[in-house]
């Protein structure tokens, strides 16, 4: 129902609240993160029971919660009615994880993510990546990764929709040695810089194709030329068609090593 959501608006007066202070997190679903809004929740899963019991600011809210449950129709949100101070989705990692917007704009040459802490809530349209390190989000913000996300994601009307079953785990990386470990996290800093240089711009506004500032489109570029060849192109590709010849060509490759019938003996007739 919400009412574990805190808005900017409602923040002052739940912020006012000593022990309900005590378990506003920031929370990020794909819209707030491309728009820089600032939300809150409460998060409650480690909060002490009798602490809960102290806060009416926070009793009158898992009341709510808890009778928003029981008006579901499916049976497991009825449960957590029980449970009102917990979320019914719970993907949240305890180390700093990497995150794309589960949806975004088909205008856009490149998906932005960013890298957050574990105290940062991901919501239910944040595709997130625990453990990920930077040389991993320089092969997800590359040209060569959304390739394939325009050819096999799903759609939300025209704009790409990220799963990760179709766009993510299929994919044939390239196998990483510390060597191109090393040059990607360098490209990934790069774009992390830039990006950071353009202080109080959204990525909604970075990334918008009309008006990307030509640092972070340059920045973009030479990632994309360490992407390629780590693929196995001499130098950056010029257009999508030629890196879907690269992905597919390799897929075919992994897919298919070693699944070719063993010769067996032919028996006489």
């Amino acid at each position: 129902g919400g009412y574990l959501i805190v808005e900017e608006s409602q923040y002052d007066t739940v912020a006012s609240d000593p022990i309900a202070a005590k378990y506003l997190r920031q929370f990020v679903q794909g819209k707030y993160m491309l728009n820089g809004t600032p939300y809150w929740c409460l998060w409650l899963k480690d909060a002490p029971l009798d602490a809960i019991a102290r806060s009416g600011l926070i009793q009158q809210r898992l009341a709510q919660v808890s009778a928003s449950r029981l008006k579901s129709p499916t049976k497991s949100v009825n449960e957590f009615a029980r449970r009102p101070h917990l979320f019914t989705q719970d993907r949240q990692p305890d180390t700093r994880y990497f995150a794309l917007p589960e949806v975004s704009s088909e205008n856009r040459t490149w998906i932005p993510g960013r890298f957050y802490g574990p105290e940062v809530i991901a919501g239910n349209k944040l595709i997130i990546f625990p453990g990920a390190e930077p040389w991993h989000a320089a092969l997800l913000q590359s040209s060569m990764f959304m390739t394939w996300v325009h050819v096999f994601a799903g759609r939300l009307e025209s704009r790409p929709s990220i799963s990760p079953g179709l766009a993510y785990f299929p994919i044939p990386f390239p196998a990483a040695d510390d060597s191109l470990r090393n040059d990607l996290s360098a490209a990934w800093t790069s774009v992390e810089g830039t990006r950071a240089a353009q202080e109080g711009t959204t990525l909604k506004q970075l990334y918008q194709d009309s008006a990307m500032p030509e640092a972070l489109k340059a920045a973009h570029d030479t990632l994309d030329s360490i992407v390629d060849q780590a693929f196995g192109t001499k130098s950056i590709c010029t257009n999508a068609d030629e890196r879907k010849r690269i992905l597919f060509t390799r897929y075919v490759e992994l897919t298919t090593r070693d699944q070719l019938p063993t010769p067996g003996k032919t028996r006489a007739r």
